[in-house]
């Protein structure tokens, strides 16, 4: 799989900002000095704009799969984040379903087990192959992050840090030299904050981390545009992005899902978690331990009521 872009997380923002820039400008100017049309190169194969430049109710969304990966060496990758944002042509909010690790799925071609098996099992294709027989979502697209790159990039995002409220547990967890309350984290803590399920929100309270870091990534990055700087910031993610992130999307629909940006820009991301409250209740398995068994038709019911809402 090609590596290329972004995590899941930034990847909306950034396309944005670096096709607003004149890094995006000068590569537009370039194209069509060499006989080629931006047009063209923002078409599919039957000629029609992949993203139109005018609204088109009739353009489907487009679904794409983060998987927030830790593999250590000798072992089977693990997907420790599973995330499913979708994205609307000419619509300025983006939508985002967090799928907990341990949600007790039908596997296809497996046993009932864990959601995030199914990709230690067959990668992203079996992933998007389960979350399309037990959600109902259609994944175009798949972005996988390695959490050790995953700091480099909060760095960049977050060149000052960001502040959090941190608990005594995590603190204790971490072995951090801090007070608990509201925390200024840097890099390698930003990491530690969002993976922390050791208090008794366990894995729910770090879907709200994740979430709470996204919405404040989105923010960083549109206060760095403000101020002058999101330009360079936004070519160095594209370059991190290019060395430590991959997925199956080729560099040419990226810079179409910036042109769609560049005119339709974002300006709210919701959230829904998965399962949703009251819907799932905690089961011991002899294979997969202890589970999230859900109730299958009330997250089917939430996700199509989430994703056809219009906000």
């Amino acid at each position: 799989m090609k590596k290329t872009v972004l995590p899941m997380a930034l990847l909306f923002s950034v396309v944005f900002i670096v096709s607003c820039s004149p890094f995006f400008q000068d590569w537009r100017q370039q194209t069509n000095r060499q006989g080629t049309s931006t047009e063209k190169l923002l078409s599919n194969e039957k000629d029609e704009p992949f993203f139109p430049l005018l609204p088109d109710e009739n353009k489907a969304p487009v679904n794409v799969l983060l998987i927030g990966s830790d593999q250590r060496e000798n072992e089977p990758a693990r997907a420790d984040v599973l995330m499913v944002a979708q994205y609307t042509p000419q619509s300025s909010v983006m939508k985002v379903v967090s799928i907990m690790r341990d949600t007790y799925v039908n596997i296809p071609g497996y046993h009932k087990s864990k959601i995030n098996h199914a990709y230690s099992w067959g990668g992203e294709e079996l992933l998007a192959e389960t979350i399309r027989e037990n959600f109902n979502i259609d994944v175009q697209h798949s972005i996988k992050v390695d959490f050790n790159h995953f700091i480099n990039v909060m760095d960049l995002v977050f060149p000052n840090g960001v502040e959090v409220t941190i608990t005594e547990p995590m603190i204790k967890h971490w072995k951090w030299s801090k007070d608990s309350g509201r925390q200024q984290l840097k890099g390698e803590e930003i990491l530690q904050y969002v993976r922390f399920r050791g208090d008794i929100e366990s894995d729910f309270g770090r879907v709200e981390r994740q979430q709470e870091i996204m919405a404040l990534a989105e923010k960083s990055l549109k206060d760095q545009m403000e101020s002058g700087e999101g330009i360079t910031t936004a070519i160095s993610l594209m370059r991190e992005g290019f060395k430590n992130v991959e997925t199956s999307t080729p560099i040419s629909e990226v810079i179409k899902y910036g042109l769609s940006f560049m005119m339709n820009p974002l300006q709210k991301v919701n959230t829904l978690r998965i399962p949703i409250e009251g819907s799932f209740t905690d089961l011991s398995t002899v294979h997969a331990g202890l589970v999230l068994d859900m109730d299958e038709t009330k997250n089917q019911e939430a996700i199509e009521h989430f994703l056809k809402s219009v906000e």
